[in-house]
């Protein structure tokens, strides 16, 4: 796997950057927003690291007719705020497992990129008789498999931390931004404004990174924490990921936990990158309707 976080260095400009139209919703003490579009049955759209929800919306939310999508700042990230102690997939399910209870959000087609596909597993292994079944774009699921990004792993070093977070990410960031949305997308070209568009930049707000390097320097700990239950995970499952991923190696992850999961279907296309789904937003629909169907032929 290469470093989950390559949108981490991708976009300069302002770390302070007006959160887009959205609700909130205060879950464990903690502010989450949430954006809601469409009605009938549920889809629940659970974003990656170093991302936000709008990164989902603007990929898939023309594609989602006929269903009611709620996409989520996951806690920390985004505009949302992370309760506070130590971060795990596991307290992250739990919490948006109690946001769905709030906001009425019943038996959801669950639907996670990337890091956002390990949360999906977690919630699947903790409280799946609240879901209908999983999509999973690109996700990160396996451990041993690379190690996080220098800078997230720095940003826990007492005294060291806050000048990673405050100084020298929104000096080095900017000087990144071709870069790291090529390598992100890659071998898709990366869409015109697309950082711009996502806001992508919120990322160097100092407790959005901070948040961020939690969940990414112990990345191997959280994975392998969780990934020998995967065989646990009944929910029919639609994983969809591009062989050429340069974030993900799908080889080994989607190829390999697939054959442990006794309701699961891998999907892959040459042409696809580790953003799929801005270029395949129908056949993410297609997964999304074959799940909640139940129906993975």
């Amino acid at each position: 796997m290469a470093t989950l976080t390559t949108l981490a260095l991708s976009s300069g400009a302002s770390a302070e950057i007006p959160a887009p139209p959205g609700a909130y919703v205060e879950i464990d003490g903690a502010s989450i927003r949430y954006v809601e579009e469409g009605s009938g049955p549920a889809v629940l759209l659970i974003h990656g690291a170093s991302s936000n929800a709008e990164d989902m919306r603007v990929a898939l939310s023309r594609h989602l007719e006929g269903y009611r999508a709620i996409y989520i700042d996951r806690p920390g990230l985004g505009w949302s705020e992370r309760p506070d102690g130590r971060w795990t997939p596991e307290r992250e399910a739990a919490l948006i497992r109690e946001l769905m209870i709030e906001l009425e959000i019943e038996d959801p087609v669950v639907v996670g990129h990337s890091w956002g596909g390990a949360i999906t597993m977690r919630l699947a292994i903790d409280h799946g008789d609240a879901l209908t079944g999983l999509v999973l774009i690109a996700p990160a699921l396996r451990s041993d498999v690379g190690e996080a990004a220098w800078y997230n792993r720095a940003s826990r070093i007492p005294l060291v931390g806050p000048l990673i977070t405050r100084v020298f990410v929104p000096i080095l960031g900017p000087r990144q931004i071709g870069s790291g949305l090529e390598t992100t997308f890659s071998p898709q070209p990366v869409p015109e404004d697309y950082a711009e568009t996502v806001r992508i930049n919120r990322l160097f707000n100092p407790s959005v990174f901070k948040a961020n390097a939690a969940d990414m320097a112990p990345v191997n700990e959280h994975l392998a924490a969780q990934e020998g239950r995967y065989d646990e995970i009944a929910l029919p499952t639609m994983i969809l990921a591009g062989p050429n991923d340069e974030v993900v190696y799908t080889h080994m992850h989607s190829g390999r936990v697939v054959e442990t999961m006794p309701n699961a279907r891998l999907i892959t296309d040459e042409a696809w990158g580790h953003m799929l789904h801005h270029y395949a937003g129908d056949r993410v629909r297609a997964a999304i309707d074959a799940v909640a169907d139940g129906d993975l032929d």
